[in-house]
């Protein structure tokens, strides 16, 4: 941070007259002190010195850039420490809805199970009426028919209660009413889920139960569907243009106006927080007041340690330039299990770094910064380089065995990528088939580009899989358009297996759509018996998990594999 202008204060170049000669009166009374005037000849002359002057002047920018400096980071502070209890929020949010989802199917699997003819019995509302006892979530349970509430815990509504349509169908088969405004609840809106006419009422606007979760009533959070344009519930307040600006992808939210974060989820629906920039203004200025005395009372040993830091830290770009001349990276390879045999079929390899202090950074920092800064491919040729060195004896023992890396966008747009792996694969004489390539969802929004060099790949022999498959925005047709072999199931659908959870049943559609493709299955994140029996049972032929081997070094890899690695 600069300063633009500085101004001298007044009257610092000023020269002060002095007499030539003493008083004669005063010239038998002795002074108790030395004369005031020469006391400032003496400051005088040390301000002569221009090297004294400029560490003055100095000294005086540091502590004002130090202090000016103090409200710019309170600032930064403020935004960081808010932003981390958005993303707090954002993930309650969708963990409430999933709650909520959850609960509704349990409630509707119940109704339905019933067999009763009439819906509105007496029976049926009894069993209505004993599922909203006690439930934080729901309001009222009732039966719709034709767009008419015709009963409810409350009892039958005559000829019914008109309902406006339905916003939106959700892959469920559930019918959603957003927004819905009930004759006899007044101004309070509702959110309406329908299945088989089972209808639950649940309230859009989440009680004041949220409220010790949000430290600053000026927030909003909530669940919104994107399609639709419309919230599932919410807390706060947040206009329709603002929701139409959360619906888009990427969110056209100005940042200057609004901080937002963004949760995604299995099903149709984002959890969000919003804070509006001005709900944060007063507490920045606050800690403002408090840091800045610091910076001037402190001044330039302040704004010395200031700049020592600056001048320790390194960017991040920076710093994996380093660590790729200086070897810091390491590699780690979790076993891939044949779930028939319990067999190592293969490993995924996983990049790793330790920096010289001991400290030890993810690869969720530093893989997007390099994909950021354009230095993925030189992330991406080491990896590939390395890899190689370290398994080529198990590969060339073994030619069914398989070693899996992770291939990212930049690199499948770079036209050099396919000539350059496959002189590596000559050079060290690893056939093309025992690689795995291991690309993301987010390969898919370039998939005229990148299609071509998968194809090139693929023709070099080299078999590719889809890496996280669900966690993103892709679809089905983008499958059918990209020429895959693999399809790996993300942990995000492992865990809920045995768990009795409604998104348990997620993972079978998965393994149905990848057998109907003719892809071969992995499974990620298995950790339990339970899990590896299910996955078994259903067709899945591999998996990787703590439950098989966590990621280790080569040197293990060789011991277990010399042992038989079952």
């Amino acid at each position: 941070m600069g300063l633009n202008d500085v101004c001298a204060p007044p009257g610092a170049g000023r020269r002060l007259g002095v007499r030539a000669e003493p008083d004669p009166a005063m010239a038998t009374a002795p002074s108790p002190t030395p004369p005031r005037p020469r006391r400032l000849r003496r400051a005088l002359s040390w301000l002569g010195h221009r090297s004294n002057r400029s560490a003055l002047v100095l000294s005086v920018l540091l502590g004002v850039a130090f202090a000016i400096s103090s409200v710019y980071l309170a600032r930064v502070q403020t935004l960081d420490e808010y932003r981390a209890i958005a993303v707090q929020l954002a993930h309650y949010a969708v963990q409430r809805t999933d709650r909520i989802r959850e609960y509704t199917f349990q409630s509707f699997q119940a109704l339905r199970a019933q067999g009763t003819a009439d819906p509105c019995s007496n029976a049926s509302l009894a069993l209505m009426r004993r599922l909203n006892y006690g439930s934080d979530l729901v309001v009222d349970i009732g039966y719709v028919r034709d767009g008419h509430l015709l009963c409810s815990t409350a009892g039958r509504h005559s000829a019914g209660i008109p309902l406006p349509a339905p916003d939106y169908l959700s892959p469920s088969g559930a019918e959603l009413r957003l927004g819905v405004q009930l004759p006899f609840a007044g101004d309070a809106r509702y959110t309406l889920s329908t299945l088989d006419g089972y209808t639950i009422i649940l309230r859009a606007e989440w009680s004041e139960d949220v409220l010790g979760w949000m430290p600053d009533a000026g927030i909003a959070i909530g669940t919104l569907h994107p399609r639709s344009r419309k919230l599932l519930f919410s807390r706060g307040t947040l206009d329709a243009p603002l929701i139409d600006a959360l619906s888009t992808t990427p969110p056209q939210v100005s940042e200057r106006e609004h901080l937002v974060v963004l949760q995604g989820s299995p099903f149709d629906y984002v959890g969000f927080a919003v804070i509006p920039t001005r709900e944060l203004q007063s507490r920045w200025h606050a800690r403002a007041l408090q840091m800045m005395p610091v910076g001037l009372l402190l001044g330039l040993l302040l704004a010395g340690l200031v700049f020592w830091v600056m001048w320790r830290q390194t960017s991040m770009p920076a710093m994996i330039r380093t660590a790729l001349r200086q070897d810091e990276f390491s590699m780690v390879y979790q076993p891939v299990v044949e779930l028939a045999t319990g067999r190592w079929v293969g490993l995924e390899a996983l990049m790793r770094w330790h920096r010289p202090d001991g400290t030890m950074v993810s690869p969720d920092v530093f893989i997007p910064a390099a994909e950021r800064s354009g230095q993925i491919s030189a992330l991406t040729a080491w990896v590939a380089e390395r890899v190689l060195t370290e398994t080529r004896a198990l590969l060339q023992a073994d030619p069914q065995f398989h070693l899996a890396i992770n291939v990212t966008g930049d690199d499948l747009l770079d036209g050099r990528f396919h000539a350059s792996l496959s002189t590596l694969l000559q050079r060290h004489g690893v056939a093309a088939s025992q690689l795995i390539g291991e690309i993301t969802e987010r390969v898919f929004m370039h998939t005229g580009q990148t299609g071509a060099q998968i194809h090139a790949l693929r023709a070099l022999g080299m078999r590719i899989a889809i890496d996280d498959f669900g966690t993103g925005y892709s679809s089905l047709a983008y499958l059918t358009r990209l020429e895959l072999d693999y399809l790996k199931i993300d942990k995000t659908f492992v865990d809920p297996i045995g768990t009795g959870a409604v998104t348990a049943n997620v993972v079978s559609h998965i393994i149905a759509m990848a057998q109907s493709l003719g892809l071969t299955m992995i499974a990620e994140g298995v950790e339990t018996e339970a899990q590896a029996d299910f996955l078994r049972a259903q067709g899945v032929q591999q998996a990787q998990g703590w439950l098989f081997a966590r990621p280790m070094p080569i040197e293990e890899v060789r011991q277990h594999m010399a042992k038989g690695a079952t």
